[in-house]
């Protein structure tokens, strides 16, 4: 997938791989991150491309004021925390027809709410559902069971996960396994 403008929020650590990819393939990118202005990919060619914004999505006004200046964006691939779901939503309508939006998420969010109200991530595909001409896919962050026990992601296999995502979407991709859920790593 080659695109125009890519937006990249939260992706300086175990996405970092992704970002390079999907940087690779876009004529500019914008890259949201507390220390922004310190990040690099170590190839002047790909860091060209980078307009950097050291913003935290704490301060929403701030970030979405400075995201939607650049918008709207062929793809973005995000890992955002749960408790920014205002964010996100506002971030869908910064999506261009027939872009691609990319949410990496953590295994709780499959969670049902205490209340009984749908997961995180449900009301997420079902409110990007509602928004023709985008293609939406997640990844979901799961752990991998081993002889000894189990462990979380490493960051080359949840980034493979999101460049999965971003040459074939779907739906949903499960980096790992959710499953039995009591073995997870404590």
């Amino acid at each position: 997938m080659n695109s125009t403008s890519t937006l990249l929020i939260g992706t300086t650590g175990m996405l970092k791989a992704a970002a390079l990819h999907a940087v690779a393939r876009s004529k500019q990118a914008v890259l949201l991150s507390r220390h922004a202005e310190d990040f690099t990919f170590g190839s002047d060619t790909l860091d060209r491309k980078l307009t950097r914004l050291a913003l935290s999505y704490e301060d929403e006004a701030a970030f979405l004021d400075a995201v939607a200046a650049q918008a709207p964006y062929d793809l973005a691939l995000t890992w955002i925390r749960p408790r920014g779901e205002i964010l996100r939503a506002a971030l869908d309508g910064m999506i261009a027809p027939g872009g691609t939006l990319i949410e990496v998420m953590g295994s709780r969010s499959i969670l049902l709410g205490t209340s009984g109200e749908a997961s995180l991530a449900e009301r997420r595909a079902g409110a990007l559902a509602l928004q023709p001409g985008v293609t939406y896919a997640q990844v979901i962050l799961g752990f991998v069971i081993e002889e000894t026990g189990s462990r979380w992601l490493r960051h080359e296999e949840i980034s493979a996960a999101a460049i999965a995502q971003m040459e074939h979407p779907q739906p949903r991709l499960v980096a790992g396994t959710l499953e039995p859920w009591e073995r997870r790593p404590q």
